[in-house]
């Protein structure tokens, strides 16, 4: 009997406590972002550049990680036609790059520089660039608590700058 206890209380003075394994918490500049979405994407038409399409849209974004964001989009594109997009976005904000991955049936994957991150009064503002032939897409995404926002703007020589789409969404149920 005396074994037995002296061989517990050995036991449970040798035990080391279990540390649990957190993961970090998320970027504050994309914590925002995760839930559901809904409004539009207004988008120059590429047959005619002077007509401005718009369609309603809906939009879940989740974190799969502390600096990932992956959207899921459907487009209202007409009577019973609903289009679908897939998307992914890393970001390293310490290297100042993104990689931003999109589609399924053909995966495309484009590394971009992030230029600025600041979250000024409860918005998460990031900008972020690639280098295009004859010039460079430059991209600003902004989210608050109640709005998520994401534009791109054509940069050309020798042209003027071209808002190319912009997506414009509330939180749903806000």
């Amino acid at each position: 009997m005396r074994k037995r206890t002296l061989l517990i209380a050995l036991g449970t003075l040798s035990a080391r406590p279990a540390w649990a394994l957190y993961d970090p918490p998320p970027s504050p500049l994309l914590a925002s972002s995760a839930g559901s979405w809904a409004g539009t994407l207004v988008y120059r038409d590429y047959q005619n550049p002077d007509r401005l399409v718009t369609l309603r849209a809906r939009m879940t974004a989740t974190l799969v990680a502390p600096d990932e964001l992956a959207l899921y989009y459907a487009f209202d594109d007409g009577p019973g036609k609903i289009v679908f997009s897939y998307e992914r976005m890393r970001f390293d904000f310490a290297k100042r790059e993104m990689e931003w991955m999109s589609g399924t049936a053909k995966p495309e994957r484009n590394l971009y520089r992030t230029t600025t991150a600041e979250t000024p009064a409860d918005l998460a503002r990031i900008h972020f660039e690639r280098a295009v032939e004859g010039g460079e897409d430059r991209y600003t995404l902004e989210v608050a608590d109640r709005s998520w926002s994401l534009s791109k703007v054509e940069v050309r020589s020798g042209k003027a700058n071209l808002e190319r789409n912009r997506y414009e969404f509330a939180r749903s149920g806000a």
